[in-house]
């Protein structure tokens, strides 16, 4: 089972994780002068250093009112216009109402991506629906050039795309204000949240590269992407700059489709809304299948799977050389831990008895 993402709802419910994207930090406006409108808008951020994205305001047709999603990815959105499975669905929100024509209106979505120094990170800016009027008011450009930008970063010009990842309108700029902080202002550096199937259980994993502030960690259960009840809550680590991985188990999953979302809560009170997944208990787990967790990995990961598939492990380096010996894997039941602390940065195989993973070390 391949864990998928769903969007968030939040209803015009301002949370005290959004609320602190408009009163801290600094601001980059990319010029609201629209003569043009897309449903969305692919663009890119370069960072000139590393810079911390907390939320957008945006340009949307005048009296418009619907739900919106953010989606990021790590490098420049060209070469990915129409690849949804390069994205990652930061999250949405519904019933947002425009302010008015070539005004700021806040998504109220935060969006809480750090961007390395030198890194450019793609941004897909969308309406949701497909058939109200709702979109992104944008303006025309002579092709990829920057469309505003300081000492910290750039904003560069982008297409027009049809809900969702579809046809494109090149040369379009998004009209927007981000809301950003020079560094890495995040409490948690968040990695990655995964829901597997285990026999009939759903395994709930998480990891953090670094914590600050940090007081627990909440998962919360849906069987609609709405309506979400609490399922458990994990002391997180406070303070912490080396990664840390968490991990739970829900004993009795929902029938069929149900969904997970990752929150974080700081010790004032502050929410952070990490990632939604969903998972599917219609299902058999393949016997052959294996799911590896994280990837890219720091430090150690998780490979999942038949305990007869995990039996006889392999790791090749990126030259084919079996590095198995060399490595500290240990069985557990379900799963099996490989460490991978003194390897090089790079890509590397994981095969157990009929399948195989790539895995790529940072």
């Amino acid at each position: 089972m391949k864990s998928t993402i769903l969007s968030l709802a939040c209803y015009l419910v301002i949370d005290p994780a959004f609320a602190q994207c408009t009163n801290v930090g600094s601001d980059l406006v990319a010029p609201y002068a629209s003569n043009a409108s897309n449903k969305g808008v692919m663009f890119d951020i370069s960072a000139t250093n590393t810079v911390t994205i907390f939320c957008f305001d945006v340009n949307l047709p005048v009296l418009s009112i619907g739900g919106y999603e953010i989606y990021y990815k790590v490098g420049s959105y060209v070469g990915s216009e129409n690849a949804s499975g390069s994205w990652t669905l930061i999250g949405s929100a519904g019933s947002i109402l425009s302010i008015g024509l070539n005004t700021a209106t806040p998504l109220t979505i935060p969006v809480d991506v750090v961007i390395p120094t030198g890194e450019t990170y793609g941004f897909y800016i969308t309406a949701s629906n497909p058939v109200l009027s709702t979109g992104v008011l944008t303006t025309t450009n002579a092709g990829y050039s920057t469309i505003s930008s300081n000492g910290d970063m750039a904003i560069m010009g982008g297409i027009g795309i049809t809900y969702p990842f579809d046809a494109i309108t090149p040369n379009r700029s998004i009209n927007a204000t981000i809301h950003f902080s020079p560094g890495n202002a995040l409490p948690v550096e968040f990695t990655d949240f995964s829901a597997i199937k285990v026999n009939q259980t759903a395994l709930l994993d998480w990891r953090t590269e670094s914590e600050i502030n940090s007081d627990y960690f909440e998962i919360e259960r849906s069987s609609n992407g709405t309506d979400w009840n609490r399922l458990l809550t994990t002391k997180a680590a406070g303070e912490s700059q080396s990664p840390k991985e968490y991990q739970e188990i829900d004993g009795e999953p929902l029938e069929g489709i149900s969904y997970y979302r990752l929150n974080q809560y700081d010790l004032d009170g502050t929410r952070a809304i990490l990632k939604t997944v969903s998972f599917n208990n219609e299902i058999e787990n393949d016997p052959n299948e294996i799911h590896v967790f994280p990837n890219p990995v720091a430090e150690k990961i998780r490979v999942f799977g038949d305990q007869s598939e995990l039996q006889d492990l392999k790791i090749f380096n990126s030259i084919g050389q079996d590095i198995s010996k060399g490595l500290n894997i240990q069985a557990h039941e379900g799963y099996s831990e490989v460490y991978f602390r003194d390897q090089q940065e790079g890509i590397f195989v994981v095969k157990s008895k009929t399948n195989s993973q790539l895995v790529i070390k940072k």
